[in-house]
């Protein structure tokens, strides 16, 4: 009797897991380009943010007429007008390339799950 209650248990446990596989596998494309291309989105402007929050190119550029260390004369004024703008120009370009680096992410999320489906076809039709 408890060798029908356990191999019926096993059934019906391993019915509601094959289930449960099955809608997974037919959810995750709705999750991968819905839900998680949100978060994506989401946590992709959160690091853009905290970049341009570390590199503050727009703090740079209020003060680039202030004098660097209190050196009001010409060639003081001068100074610190270049070297704030080549800081600036540094700054802007290392913001520029790491935006371009979240949105060659952005694009690998969209198209991983393509590519991977694209190879597995070319393996299974090949063969």
């Amino acid at each position: 009797m408890e060798l029908v209650f356990f191999a019926c248990m096993f059934l019906l446990a391993f019915q509601r897991i094959l289930f449960q596989l099955i809608l997974d596998i037919l959810y995750f494309p709705l999750w991968w380009y819905g839900v998680g291309l949100r978060r994506v989105m989401f946590g992709l402007f959160h690091m853009l943010q905290d970049a341009n929050a570390s590199l503050a190119p727009g703090l740079w550029l209020r003060n680039i007429f202030t004098p660097m260390y209190g050196q009001t004369d010409f060639q003081g004024r001068l100074m610190s007008f270049f070297m704030r703008l080549v800081n600036i120009i540094g700054r802007l370009f290392a913001l520029i390339v790491y935006l371009f680096a979240l949105v060659v992410m952005l694009c690998l999320w969209l198209t991983v799950p393509v590519a991977i489906i694209y190879m597995m076809m070319h393996v299974v039709l090949v063969q």
